[in-house]
């Protein structure tokens, strides 16, 4: 099945006038190229071939049998011929020298078979599907397709400025997202093989174990996860993708190297790149409550006298790193007087204690289920912020974790729960802000049992230097948790999320 991107589809039309410049104006009027391309069958197929200027390395999208208006000079031709009539998938690649009237022809009868097994072999009742993209090593050439066992083909070439990016799935035919999946990848650089035929051994590829709770997201969600590699050909040719009712959990056995996860259920959230080495095992979890603020902090910004509110992320996921999206609405004041929020990069005119009151609610695009956790959070943030300087203001956000809930998120009627207590304080992306030293002094915690109406003192651990409490679960219901912060500065940061997670 041949893989076009919507980015190729709309830039067919406009890339070469683009490209052109008013010095190859001529030249471009009275050289073209046209490619043909015949299938497996013999017969004519339209596809959609990519060629790229070896010296420029402009690149250009083609419509096979027409013929291009093109500089002159030396490009190379890549193309994925897709054949409706058999579904067939065959990719080529020929290095082609236009001037005047140009013509060439991929033909693929010569393509050989892209082959993959996994030893052992996968359970039964499992289906094969290959991914691969063909790339330039100099410009942006990229042509892709995915196909099933005996429909792949490529054309051998010399041609060391391409590159065969593969990768082979192996997937339950239920798709019920809770079944082991294979992923084996790999490349072929400096050319296109005569044939591919590779066996992944199930010892040598890397297994994470994902478990996608119910809490924070509810409902149907997609767990992807994507292979990441700096070669941008490899980066696209192996993916897993499992879709179940939450909680589910699966085991991926990957190729090792670096590959990232996302989800999407209520929102979509991802995170960061992790490398995985063959042979190994992992482990992650998704949707762990709590989902509360991600710990940036405001900055101040010296030549513009402002101060930025920065990016907190009020709903984030602990273990992706990413937030999910909210309706967020902010209150600045200094001395009991209401300062201008209209920017969240207000300029302040002198030094002095500011407080910064952030409050969010999920989820603006759909009505949550009626028991989603982590439902609405505040973080209210007393600091000291000179606008002459350019650096982070102080303070601590906190990050609950509750400890041994159930794939829900939920905790036992009547139990205890133990409830960590992380102290958040990321340092900015610029480097040009600076993070002033800070040291959590005091740690205050208080639970609710009615959404966040009445609140009841906690008792604080602070054990080996980790900050711990221990909540009295209801006996049915909801947990809301506060905390507030006081630094070694002065500075006091109180974080509140309601409904934090369930007791049932």
């Amino acid at each position: 099945m041949r893989r076009i991107t919507a980015f190729a589809g709309t830039a067919a039309v406009l890339t070469p006038l683009l490209l052109m410049n008013a010095g190859s104006a001529s030249a471009a009027a009275s050289s073209s190229l046209t490619v043909s391309t015949i299938g497996r069958d013999g017969r004519s197929v339209s596809s959609r071939p990519q060629a790229v200027n070896v010296k420029t390395h402009d690149l250009y999208y083609l419509t096979s049998g027409k013929a291009a208006k093109l500089p002159k000079g030396s490009y190379d031709v890549i193309v994925d011929v897709f054949n409706t009539r058999d579904g067939t998938d065959t990719l080529g690649a020929k290095r082609v020298t236009v001037s005047g009237g140009s013509k060439t022809t991929i033909d693929a009868r010569q393509g050989h078979a892209v082959k993959a097994a996994l030893s052992p072999a996968a359970p039964s009742g499992y289906d094969q599907l290959f991914t691969v993209d063909l790339c330039t090593t100099e410009g942006s050439g990229d042509v892709g397709a995915w196909a099933g066992t005996g429909t792949l083909f490529v054309i051998p070439s010399s041609l060391s400025t391409v590159e065969l990016a593969y990768g082979s799935t192996w997937t339950p035919e239920s798709g019920d997202g809770r079944s082991p999946v294979y992923v084996g990848a790999g490349v072929h650089k400096k050319g296109l093989p005569s044939g591919l035929s590779t066996t992944f051994h199930q010892s040598s590829l890397a297994s994470l174990k994902v478990t996608a709770r119910r809490g924070p997201e509810t409902g149907r969600s997609n767990v992807e996860i994507t292979r990441n590699s700096s070669d941008t050909c490899q980066a696209s040719s192996a993916r897993v993708d499992a879709t179940a009712t939450l909680p589910y959990g699966f085991t991926a056995h990957l190729t090792g190297g670096s590959w990232q996860v996302s989800e999407t259920a209520d929102d979509f959230v991802y995170g960061p790149t992790h490398q995985y080495s063959a042979g190994k095992s992992y482990g992650i979890t998704l949707n762990r409550a709590v989902w509360g603020p991600s710990g940036g902090l405001p900055y101040t910004w010296g030549s513009g006298h402002r101060l930025y509110f920065g990016d907190i992320g009020m709903f984030t996921d602990p273990v992706l790193g990413t937030p999910g999206t909210a309706t967020t609405t902010y209150k600045l004041t200094k001395a009991g007087k209401s300062l201008s929020t209209k920017s969240h990069q207000p300029v302040i005119k002198s030094a002095g204690w500011y407080t910064l009151t952030e409050s969010a609610t999920r989820h603006p695009l759909h009505k949550l289920a009626a028991d989603a956790s982590s439902s609405k959070a505040t973080v209210s943030m007393h600091f000291y912020a000179d606008p002459k300087a350019t650096e982070q203001v102080r303070g601590y956000l906190t990050r609950f974790t509750p400890v041994a809930l159930d794939s829900s998120d939920r905790a036992r009627p009547g139990a205890t729960t133990t409830i960590d207590l992380g102290m958040l304080r990321n340092r900015s992306a610029d480097p040009e802000v600076r993070q002033l030293s800070d040291t959590a002094k005091k740690v205050r915690v208080w639970a609710s049992f009615d959404g966040g109406r009445t609140w009841h003192a906690q008792t604080v651990k602070h054990p080996g230097g980790t900050w711990t409490t221990t909540v009295h679960d209801p006996k049915s219901g909801t947990v809301s948790l506060r905390s507030t912060v006081d630094d070694s500065h002065g500075d006091s940061t109180t974080t509140t999320v309601v409904n934090a997670y369930t007791v049932s």
